[in-house]
């Protein structure tokens, strides 16, 4: 007999336990053909990775892309997903770079209502956070600022007395410091 409250799981998907998950940063190089992005994506998808961001640019590379995924999962989920990666013939580099030491930065333009409090205070609370002011209109203040994501979420956090009408975020990119050749 089967027990009507279990839950069933899929293979390839995650059961660890709340509370365990982080939030790895994944970088990986691939050559720029028609479909290899779609193919690196679908293999996160199909991996049901949980992904709080996922940015893709060209890099110095010519002919390449640099894919940056954060993702919110298990170690052993997170490595799993990179060996699917790997196994893509137009990835040429998958990369955990969590624990090195990389550099994560993400832009956010944040848009507040100027009219609940003075444009002054306003300004200085953007300031505290390392915020500038792109726009400002009658009633309302463009904040711009960049940082990694905890700095990002105070700043929001804080702003979010004021009235926040919208956030626009970039998704994070990701540089790995390397002491070669020194």
């Amino acid at each position: 007999m089967t027990n009507p409250t279990s839950i069933a799981t899929r293979a390839g998907t995650t059961n660890a336990a709340e509370g365990t998950e982080r939030i790895y940063t994944l970088v990986a190089l691939v050559e720029d053909r028609p479909g290899a992005i779609d193919r690196v994506v679908g293999a996160l998808r199909r991996r049901r990775a949980k992904m709080q961001s996922l940015t893709i640019s060209q890099c110095e590379t010519p002919n390449r892309v640099r894919i940056i995924a954060l993702v919110k999962d298990s170690e052993v989920v997170v490595e799993q997903v990179i060996e699917q990666l790997r196994k893509i013939v137009d990835v040429r580099q998958v990369m955990n770079v969590t624990d090195q030491q990389a550099v994560v930065r993400e832009l956010a333009l944040i848009t507040v209502d100027a009219k609940s409090a003075s444009l002054r205070t306003l300004i200085e609370v953007g300031h505290q956070f390392g915020a500038s002011i792109a726009d400002v209109t009658d009633d309302s203040v463009i904040l711009e600022s960049t940082g990694n994501v905890e700095q990002l979420e105070r700043l929001i956090d804080a702003l979010r007395v004021f009235g926040i009408r919208e956030i626009a975020r970039s998704g994070c990119v990701a540089s790995v410091s390397t002491n070669e050749g020194k």
